[in-house]
């Protein structure tokens, strides 16, 4: 009986405390899922006024057949957690440097940190195909006031 009682009480607190941490927002970063695909129309991501340094982390499935693709926005940084630092064995290593991606699997997953400092403009992120230098897909970085009323 005790027992049962611990684990309700565990995972009742384990809910709890991932739905609070869940909802946690800090200003400056905001997170999205992007599809890579030619062609698809792309929703924007919207952003505070505030100015100031952003951190956009965006989790991008790549549903195009380039094996090569490059991240770009004008003056901001692109990270990734590619290349990994601890390879494991039988995987496929992605490479990644300078905002390329490199051997890029059909609908894999892609973790993408746009850093930038807000100079009061909206901004474009543009998806390049680096094989052959076309642009794959482009996405709209508003500016907007009420932000949070926007899905993302």
């Amino acid at each position: 009986m005790k027992r049962t009682i611990k684990v309700i009480i565990f995972l009742i607190a384990g809910f709890a405390a991932g739905t609070a941490i869940a909802k946690l927002s800090f200003p400056g970063y905001k997170h999205a899922m992007v599809t890579i695909k030619k062609a698809a129309e792309s929703k924007p991501l919207y952003i505070g006024v505030d100015g100031g340094r952003y951190v956009l982390a965006l989790s991008m499935k790549n549903l195009q057949r380039s094996k090569d693709i490059e991240i770009r926005m004008a003056g901001a940084e692109i990270h990734s957690w590619y290349p990994p630092v601890i390879r494991m064995p039988f995987s496929n290593p992605i490479s990644f440097e300078a905002g390329r991606f490199k051997e890029v699997e059909f609908g894999k997953r892609l973790p993408v940190y746009v850093v930038f400092n807000d100079n009061g403009e909206n901004r474009k992120i543009e998806i390049i195909d680096s094989m052959d230098g076309s642009r794959i897909q482009t996405i709209n970085v508003l500016r907007c006031k009420d932000h949070e009323d926007h899905s993302h």
